[in-house]
């Protein structure tokens, strides 16, 4: 009796101290975050990005028009471009846009005015696209829309006469560089060329110049 009485005790003595080696679960942390509140918070935190909501885009340089099978509609002159975007997401802006290519030319001088002097040939795009940033510097960007050209072939008394307008569809491709950032507003380099077929043939006018973006 005394034997058994031993060993049942050795018995409970060794699975009392098993229990007491076995690890226990850790409390929870009183301090831990709910992973709903945390989630709901971020929710409303205001975005970093340098890209959100609305932005604007201006851009003034040189262009160049050259017309296919339009006549008198090659020349130098300036550019202008303005853009209306919305970001869609962190790398894409969705744009409309206004461009103005405005290149002089001499009309062919003729027995009655023999020399017309120089006048402005003009190539204005309606469009809407894309812009996407490949990386936080350089972009890309590719639009569609319509095209206007209005060309003055003959000046008398500097009034103009005889004048071409010519409607079709455009599109227009083009790229830039960021350069310097203040705060929302981008200053930096582009270029970009557009093509609007028409009744006549196809006008192409490419520019290049400074823009700046508020975003």
């Amino acid at each position: 009796m005394i034997a058994r009485a031993g060993v049942v005790a050795a018995l409970v003595a060794t699975a009392s101290a098993a229990r007491a080696d076995a690890p226990r679960p850790a409390p929870p942390e009183a301090n831990a975050p709910d992973p709903a509140v945390q989630q709901a918070g971020e929710a409303n935190l205001e975005s970093t990005a340098h890209r959100r909501g609305l932005t604007f885009a201006a851009a003034l340089g040189g262009g160049l028009m050259l017309g296919f099978g339009i006549k008198d509609s090659v020349g130098r002159g300036g550019s202008l471009s303005l853009r209306l975007g919305h970001v869609a997401t962190p790398r894409t802006v969705i744009t409309l846009e206004a461009g103005v290519t405005a290149a002089l030319h001499r009309p062919a001088k003729t027995v009655e005015q023999p020399d017309n002097g120089i006048v402005p040939n003009t190539d204005v795009n309606l469009l809407a696209g894309a812009q996407y940033y490949v990386n936080p510097s350089l972009w890309l960007r590719l639009a569609g829309g319509v095209g206007l050209y209005q060309g003055r072939k003959v000046v008398v008394s500097s009034v103009a006469l005889d004048d071409v307008t010519l409607i079709g569809p455009a599109v227009l491709g083009g790229l830039g560089v960021d350069l310097v950032r203040f705060k929302w507003a981008v200053l930096g380099i582009e270029f970009g060329a557009s093509a609007m077929i028409n009744g006549d043939g196809v006008l192409v006018a490419s520019s290049a110049g400074i823009g700046v973006a508020f975003d």
